[in-house]
């Protein structure tokens, strides 16, 4: 295994594979049983996954208060820090996937022969099912909560705009968190390994995604490290959906059961005037109730995912978009369809000029918190507040970058036959127009309810001031003048306003429903919504369970049903394990602690997901024939364990030097005297640092001084060498690994001598 490991350095390099199958390329990987039997996995990959996922499972449940608090404070760090690079990588990306999309248009998915395997109303369906509709479903009230939210968007300051702009902001931010960016991973990830699987021959895994970059490298250790995040990512996602999910289902049967409509229970009451009763069969919103929940969306899952693609995540997503589609249009009309249809134009041009302001917005004058803090808050006392970007902006885009593994393979596995262009439309494009009409039509009917509620006089102070059924009409209501301007008369509250603002998150869409009928409607209505939410959960359980199948059996098209079942049941399980040993006093603890993992993750995945778009300029262009698929690249892996290597650790002037004369005109000792100042003035500033920090500073300063001048050296050497490559990565790689990139430059000549 070591020997392996050392000569892959040493013979790294990306080739053609011309005519190797996937099942070859399997062979080269770690491997128990045989493709095509009952059972095929990767041990490393299998066994390090499932012990991650169980042992931060168990800690979650002993430990839930810490628990909560650690992974809550590593999310903190990562969204306060990493808001930067967030915000500025998915312009990055969405700038390649535009360029591939009128450079590559018609470059095809698979062979120049294959066509798509699905309908493209099917494939659709099943798109949307498995990225985003469990957290459509979930988060219908996002615009509403911005427009009413005064204690944490950015816009604190009421005086900042008028209700009718602060409205369409609320939607057009909205719009930005469930559009074209939030769609970028999983494109890019679809992309790269749809290419790589149909028209190349490698198999369905995330490994293989790096492979312009890393050559042979993707079959060792890298490669299996790629697939374990992924699959952590897909795993703790679903895991935190799954006890959601089961929240917000359990509060729907809740609310059939005791026949609540428009804030008061009909059913099992002792008396007319109790607003909570006990209901036909008295069940509860509480943790026995969410197990069985999720041990039924558990079995349905693992009867889709047993009953393969076409005929049940297939059949599925049809049924649950087809629902969605109803429930939409239901709305659309029974509101006031015109004014709707008016906010969703404007919020659309809205969206148009703004999105280049909002995509870069970092929050970064509010995140210096308030004046007294002293760090340089507004004087003023105006704008956002601190913690609003980390709390939806960063938080959203965690949560879709580490979905990406999951989601992007899914979609790689549903495109086989279809151009780049007509892929980058349809899983980039309308699915954000989906998006828009989702959240704009939900989003504008539950504003302007919430608007006419607070107009009435609903203040939210108690229950008769949240709901217009329950409030008194002689208090709630409109003051109207006549029409001749002799007076006014007074105009009592429609009984089915609500402040929506005020409920809990699992009974908006509820209660927005009741607004437009009685309470059979409302009845019927959350029926619908009811299975087309189970639907949801249960399409992102299977697919989730089948990716995550295919990723550990090393990218087998086709894994074996059992351990398909084993990874949903796995799912399952963890959720259920997290609901169970939930304290009374806080019963989503652990939970929120699993819940903050994946935007833990998403950080790593940022990273990735760079490579990952290289990977794919490389491979289009390779595909094109505008680059050779096997070319010359350095000799030695940038990961490498040469002498030169590890003496640069100490005096990498040496070795810099001569190889900068070997590129340059002067003398080395001039190079290694050049590069020799700027070594010490870094270290000296580092030694210094124990005197004061502020010398810390001046030296890692200094080191990326050094970093810069190495990348500029292995610039000047890759040229001569006649490598392929570019000078973002080699500064990446000058200032991030400087000693393995000297000693990656040496092993390619004999010239340089050792230090006397």
């Amino acid at each position: 295994m070591v020997k392996r490991a050392l000569d892959l350095l040493k013979d790294w390099q990306p080739r053609d594979h011309a005519g190797m199958t996937p099942l070859e390329h399997m062979e080269k990987m770690y491997s128990f049983g045989t493709p095509g039997t009952w059972y095929y996995f990767n041990p490393v990959v299998t066994i390090i996954s499932a012990f991650l996922v169980w042992g931060f499972v168990i800690w979650a449940m002993v430990e839930q208060e810490y628990m909560a608090e650690d992974t809550g404070d590593i999310q903190s760090w990562v969204t306060d820090i990493w808001n930067w690079l967030y915000m500025g990588s998915q312009n990055f990306w969405i700038l390649v996937l535009f360029w591939l999309l009128f450079k590559y248009f018609n470059l095809k998915l698979g062979a120049d022969d294959d066509e798509p395997e699905f309908s493209d109303i099917t494939y659709f369906a099943m798109l949307f099912s498995c990225g985003v509709a469990t957290g459509l479903w979930y988060y219908t009230a996002e615009a509403m909560w911005h427009y009413e939210g005064y204690g944490t968007p950015r816009w604190t300051d009421q005086y900042m705009w008028n209700d009718n702009t602060r409205a369409e902001h609320a939607l057009m931010v909205t719009w930005f968190h469930w559009g074209l960016h939030g769609w970028i991973p999983y494109v890019v990830v679809g992309a790269t390994v749809a290419l790589l699987h149909y028209r190349r021959g490698f198999p369905m895994a995330m490994r293989f995604t790096l492979y312009p970059l890393i050559g042979e490298m993707v079959y060792g250790w890298m490669g299996d490290c790629v697939e374990i995040l992924s699959i952590l990512c897909t795993i703790f996602g679903v895991c935190t959906s799954l006890g959601l999910g089961s929240m917000q289902i359990n509060k729907a049967l809740v609310r059939l059961d005791h026949g609540t409509f428009r804030g008061k229970d009909e059913w099992g009451c002792d008396s007319p005037a109790q607003l909570t009763c006990d209901g036909r069969t008295g069940m509860v919103v509480n943790k026995q109730s969410q197990i069985w929940i999720i041990v039924v969306v558990t079995g349905l899952a693992i009867s889709s995912v047993v009953a393969g693609l076409k005929k049940g995540i297939a059949v599925l997503s049809l049924i649950a978009f087809f629902l969605s589609v109803f429930i939409l249009l239901t709305v659309l009309f029974l509101d006031e369809t015109w004014y709707i249809l008016n906010a969703l134009t404007s919020t659309l041009g809205y969206y148009i000029w703004y999105l280049p302001r909002i995509s870069f917005h970092t929050d970064a004058w509010e995140e210096l918190g308030h004046a007294y803090e002293g760090k340089g808050g507004a004087p003023d006392g105006r704008g956002g507040l601190k913690g609003w970007m980390n709390s939806w902006t960063i938080f959203y885009w965690g949560w879709w970058i580490s979905w990406g593994p999951f989601v992007g393979t899914f979609l790689a596995r549903i495109s086989k036959g279809r151009r780049m262009g007509p892929f980058i439309v349809a899983s980039l494009i309308l699915p954000s127009v989906w998006s828009f009409a989702f959240t704009g039509i939900f989003g504008a009917a539950q504003i302007r309810i919430s608007r006419i509620a607070e107009a009435a006089g609903l203040d939210m102070s108690d229950a008769y001031h949240t709901y217009g059924r329950l409030s008194n009409p002689d208090e709630i209501g409109f003051t109207v003048p006549l029409e001749d301007g002799s007076g006014t008369y007074w105009a009592p509250r429609y009984e089915g306003i609500t402040r929506l603002y005020s409920l809990a998150t699992e009974d908006v869409v509820f209660e927005h429903i009741c607004f437009y009928g009685d309470q059979n409607y409302a009845t019927f209505m959350t029926v619908i919504i009811l299975i087309c939410i189970v639907l949801y959960f249960v399409t992102s359980s299977d697919s989730a369970s089948y990716i995550v199948d295919i990723l550990a059996a090393n990218g087998h098209e086709e894994p074996p049903v059992i351990q398909k079942i084993f990874w949903a049941a796995t799912e399952g399980i963890a959720a259920i394990a997290l609901i169970v040993s939930a304290d009374d006093e806080d019963p989503t603890a652990a939970l929120n602690a699993v819940k903050a993992v994946p935007i833990i993750l998403g950080l790593p995945f940022t990273f990735l997901l760079f490579w990952m778009c290289q990977s794919l300029l490389i491979l289009c262009r390779e595909e094109t024939g505008n680059l050779a698929k096997y070319r010359k690249n350095f000799g030695t892996f940038i990961l490498n364990l040469e002498k030169e290597s590890a003496l640069a650790i100490v005096v990498p002037f040496w070795h810099a030097g001569h190889l900068a004369a070997e590129v340059g005109s002067m003398h080395p000792y001039y190079y290694v005297g050049g590069f020799a100042s700027i070594w010490i003035a870094t270290i000296a500033f580092l030694c210094a640092g124990t005197i004061h920090s502020a010398y810390w500073s001046f030296g890692a300063a200094m080191y990326i001084m050094f970093g810069t001048a190495v990348a500029g050296l292995r610039t000047a050497y890759r040229t001569k060498l006649g490598i392929e490559g570019d000078m973002v990565s080699d500064w990446v790689v000058g200032v991030f690994g400087m000693p393995m990139a000297i000693g990656q430059m040496c092993a390619e000549t004999t010239t340089v001598p050792g230090p006397e």
